[in-house]
């Protein structure tokens, strides 16, 4: 299906409305400005933040708090290195829409890794946390569960990087 200028602006029409209608759904602050999980503090504490800040922590305490309210401890587990089964190469276009065709600009590769967290108690929802550490200080996290069921709670968060 061939994207019209009609079909753009269509497209244009509802993303401005979806925004309107709800900001957080575009990483966005809302009217309030109350939330600061994405200030430009924690975007450069976590752009500077690498696997290798981690590794020495395997086997330490994170405070998971959400707003003002503490909710549970989970402790690091293991940090992994992300493996790509093929390199990833060609323009960041390409990258996005699949397209396995190399350009002659630079190679950009994906670099990433994951970090596994356990904890008990309540179970906490996949999201966005406020983590600390007292070697890291504080930063937003994003989390996922380890499946339901699991016994002690289990939670794994990913970094993923563009790379030229």
């Amino acid at each position: 299906m061939a994207l019209t200028r009609r079909r753009f602006v269509e497209a244009a029409s509802l993303t401005l409305l979806a925004n309107a209608a709800h900001p957080l759904a575009f990483a966005q602050t809302g009217l309030s400005g109350n939330d600061a999980t994405f200030s430009s503090q924690n975007v450069d504490l976590l752009a500077r933040l690498s696997e290798e800040s981690f590794k020495p922590l395997v086997g330490e305490s994170f405070v998971v708090s959400q707003g003002a309210k503490r909710l549970v401890s989970l402790t690091l587990v293991s940090v992994v290195t992300a493996t790509s089964p093929t390199p990833a190469s060609g323009t960041r276009s390409a990258l996005l829409s699949g397209n396995k065709t190399t350009s002659k600009s630079p190679a950009e590769t994906l670099s990433g890794f994951s970090l596994h967290f356990k904890g008990s108690g309540k179970m906490l929802e996949q999201g966005t946390y406020t983590f600390k550490n007292g070697q890291l200080g504080k930063f937003p996290l994003f989390i996922v569960q380890g499946g339901p069921g699991m016994n002690p709670n289990t939670y794994t968060a990913t970094f993923c990087q563009l790379v030229s």
